[in-house]
């Protein structure tokens, strides 16, 4: 039996390797609250970095505002398509710079988490060309019960395709987290710029069957009850989000 635990270590272990390789894009994301009365200080802090330390393509980042739930007021900016050797970069006068001008007016730093981007629940973005950023977010995170990862991600996957058939022209990625949080940790963020453009996933009569056109007779509620079984009691939670342009690498003023 002791080599048999031992057999399944090494094979899981070789397989989440496999999964954060080199040629994966990996995304970094931080969360901040200001103190209360000083968000102006908060904003003008992070733009004087910004234009210092995060003012080209490679060094870029996105700020975002929740403006919905528990943690409306707060920010969070993002390091999009980063790869294995960029976290061998020497960071150091950037972090200095942070924890001496702008974490003064900090009430709640959330830490760093790190995010492995899923190829299959993509949806009208391209890694070669990645536009400008969406104005608006919807980001749902789901906390995925270990042995539903597999019903989660069929779900998600066949939705995305879903919505491609039927012509939605909004942004869709999904992410999984690798490290800062639980391995069974997923987001799913959409993107839109105008809120009347928003149906997302109406789950009308013809959505069902464009969904099961594709994937066969009685798999949507099938799929849909597999779905909800996955996650765990807590396990959805939707905030909106507003783009912060001047705490944005290329739209900064």
């Amino acid at each position: 039996m002791k080599n048999l635990l031992i057999v399944l270590a090494l094979i899981f272990s070789a397989s989440l390797n496999a999964q954060r390789s080199a040629e994966n894009d990996y995304w970094n994301s931080w969360r901040y609250t200001p103190k209360q009365g000083q968000t102006a200080e908060f904003e003008a802090a992070v733009a004087k970095k910004m234009k210092m330390f995060n003012n080209t393509a490679k060094t870029g980042m996105v700020t975002y505002k929740v403006v919905t739930g528990r943690n409306s007021g707060t920010y969070e900016r993002v390091e999009a398509m980063k790869y294995a050797k960029d976290y061998d970069m020497d960071r150091s006068a950037e972090g200095k710079y942070w924890q001496d001008n702008v974490s003064k007016f900090v009430e709640r730093d959330y830490g760093q988490i790190r995010w492995d981007r899923i190829n299959n629940a993509t949806l009208n973005w391209d890694p070669e060309n990645p536009g400008t950023p969406s104005k608006y977010l919807e980001r749902t995170t789901f906390d995925v019960k270990p042995d539903g990862i597999m019903h989660f991600r069929r779900y998600i996957y066949r939705v995305t395709k879903t919505m491609e058939k039927r012509g939605n022209k909004n942004t869709q990625l999904m992410f999984r987290c690798i490290s800062g949080g639980s391995d069974n940790m997923f987001i799913v963020v959409r993107g839109w710029d105008k809120y009347q453009d928003v149906p997302w996933t109406e789950q009308d009569n013809t959505f069902i069957e464009d969904y099961e056109e594709q994937f066969g007779w009685g798999t949507f509620r099938e799929d849909q009850k597999n779905f909800d079984s996955s996650l765990e009691s807590w396990g959805e939670m939707t905030e909106t989000m507003e783009l912060v342009p001047s705490l944005t690498t290329a739209m900064m003023k």
